[in-house]
């Protein structure tokens, strides 16, 4: 049988339970743009920028190594290139680097390299990846590294979570 007292235990250990702050898994879309005619005069960083999709926060983004994005667990994040051209950018690979300060923090993602590939509706190469749990609070520098008419470049940004 059932009293008021047990109904209201029950309901504050759910409530316990389910206390935590939730947040809506968002797909975060950076797009780094490249200057083909600042590219390989000397500095290349000039010739890179960066832009995101609407909701995505961030931080320095007139210096592309310096760019950061914020994100949450369990978040998706979509790398994609264009180039000032209309030359076709393909994202090859993001890796994600070690911490030496912080030697015990958690993977960003499934792994720390994540290849490029092609959708069904896309031709360039792009790469999408979700963040996983417990890397809140941390911040992870990247490289993306990119071809553009047969060579490669990279450039290092950085997520915090």
């Amino acid at each position: 049988m059932r009293t008021k007292k047990n109904h209201f235990i029950i309901w504050g250990i759910l409530l316990l339970m389910f206390s935590g702050t939730a947040y809506a898994q968002t797909t975060h879309v950076v797009t780094l743009y490249v200057d083909t005619d600042l590219l390989n005069q000397g500095n290349n960083k000039k010739a890179y920028s960066f832009s995101v999709s609407e909701g995505t926060d961030f931080s320095d983004i007139e210096d592309p190594e310096a760019f950061t994005i914020f994100v949450n667990e369990n978040d998706e994040v979509e790398w994609e290139a264009e180039s000032s051209s209309g030359e076709e950018v393909n994202i090859e690979e993001i890796e994600i680097l070690d911490d030496l300060q912080n030697p015990n923090r958690k993977d960003l993602f499934k792994s720390k390299k994540l290849n490029g590939n092609r959708n069904n509706d896309h031709s360039k190469k792009k790469v999408k990846a979700k963040i996983k749990s417990n890397t809140k609070d941390n911040v992870y520098k990247y490289i993306i590294r990119f071809s553009l008419e047969g060579n490669t470049y990279e450039i290092d940004p950085k997520i915090r979570v």
